[in-house]
């Protein structure tokens, strides 16, 4: 899904997934882990003087019959932008815990991941009102979801030492 962020400066932003790589990542960690969901961030509109926003946002798993459940705050970012067309990357980030994962595993049932993003967005630079906010959804399908709970149970696999004396 794509997200237009409009400024009151006459600034605009449109917020979207990757066109290549994964929209969303699970990196393994010690008992917390981290979820990267990442965006692609193009100027639509730039207000003078603004060279950079300040992304951030919380993210919540929608699932059928249960509404949506809060997973956590995005770790807030600054992207660069250009002119109107330019594109820029950017990684909003969070921890969860093995809890949450579980959480989410047993919430989704097999089926595909639906998350719903809040995002914000400020332009510090601005002359005008400098934010702006809307939200945004990602849907990761089951067989992408599946493969990064894998990757990082198997990471987090550790051999009985005991084993290897019998």
């Amino acid at each position: 899904m794509v997200l237009d962020m409009r400024f009151a400066g006459g600034a605009g932003l449109r917020l979207g997934e990757p066109l290549d790589g994964p929209s969303v990542a699970l990196l393994p960690g010690l008992g917390v882990h981290r979820l990267t969901v990442h965006v692609r961030v193009e100027t639509v509109r730039a207000e003078t003087g603004c060279n950079h926003v300040l992304l951030g946002g919380e993210a919540w798993a929608e699932h059928l019959g249960g509404g949506p459940h809060w997973i956590g705050l995005f770790t807030p970012v600054v992207v660069p932008l250009g002119g109107p067309g330019s594109v820029a990357p950017a990684a909003l980030s969070m921890a969860v815990t093995n809890d949450q994962v579980l959480a989410l595993e047993r919430a989704r049932g097999g089926r595909g991941l639906p998350l719903l993003l809040d995002l914000n967005g400020t332009l510090p630079q601005s002359g005008g009102a400098p934010c702006s906010e809307g939200q945004d959804t990602r849907r990761i399908a089951a067989d992408d979801w599946d493969s990064q709970v894998r990757a990082l149970t198997a990471r987090l696999a550790v051999p009985d030492p005991g084993a290897a004396r019998h």
